[in-house]
């Protein structure tokens, strides 16, 4: 599958008001994400100022955009903000050292769980259909019309950026590892004195976790 990468100003700006988007909107999401980051310390548990940027990268988000009528879901606990019209879907995660650069093939930085697995083999079955491939099976999703598009975002330690994009998966192993289409957005400088590392693990809050009644 060819990969469409936007890149230039025009392209960007024309895509995401396409998408009905404002490229204003996403980088004031991700830059609470990196001021939330910046309030932790090395006393605040490892996995805290990489939780703390998604999560309020996802509020932020999502207080740009209800306003203009889109919906939040947490369906699953896997947390999205919807267009008005339900056939769009936004979600964020964190991307490696790729992210953000049009000549690469990012990835995401830790695996994801099942919830972005099944939005990604909507995503596959939508482009079929565009495609012309009839053939290919209906994914068991009461979504099955709804197209999921990822807000990535990387820390980049040695240029002191923020790096992010606005894109649309079309692959999965683990990992999120292919896009069918890519909105690459300008980055966002930051004090790396102000920013902790973060170790790689597993992104929590797209991990289906069975509870069971004691006995």
């Amino acid at each position: 599958m060819r990969q469409v990468v936007h890149h230039e100003v025009v392209s960007v700006q024309s895509r995401l008001a396409e998408l009905g988007l404002d490229e204003a909107d996403l980088r004031d999401a991700v830059m609470q994400g990196m001021l939330a980051r910046s309030e932790c310390t090395p006393n605040d548990p490892p996995l805290t100022p990489g939780f703390n940027s998604w999560s309020r990268t996802v509020r932020a988000l999502r207080e740009k955009l209800i306003p203009k009528h889109w919906t939040r879901s947490d369906e699953g606990n896997y947390p999205l903000v919807v267009n008005p019209v339900g056939n769009l879907a936004i979600a964020v995660a964190t991307g490696d050292d790729c992210t953000a650069i049009a000549t690469s093939n990012p990835m995401t930085k830790s695996p994801k769980g099942p919830r972005t697995q099944s939005a990604i083999e909507v995503n596959q079955y939508q482009t079929s259909l565009f495609d012309g491939f009839p053939d290919f099976e209906v994914p068991a999703t009461p979504h099955n019309d709804r197209v999921t598009w990822i807000l990535l975002q990387h820390y980049d330690q040695r240029k002191k950026e923020v790096r992010f994009e606005l894109s649309r998966p079309s692959s999965y192993a683990g990992k999120i590892d292919g896009w069918s289409e890519r909105i690459i957005l300008s980055g966002l400088p930051f004090d790396p004195s102000m920013v902790i590392p973060v170790p790689i693990v597993p992104n929590l809050p797209d991990i289906d976790i069975p509870l069971i009644r004691r006995a």
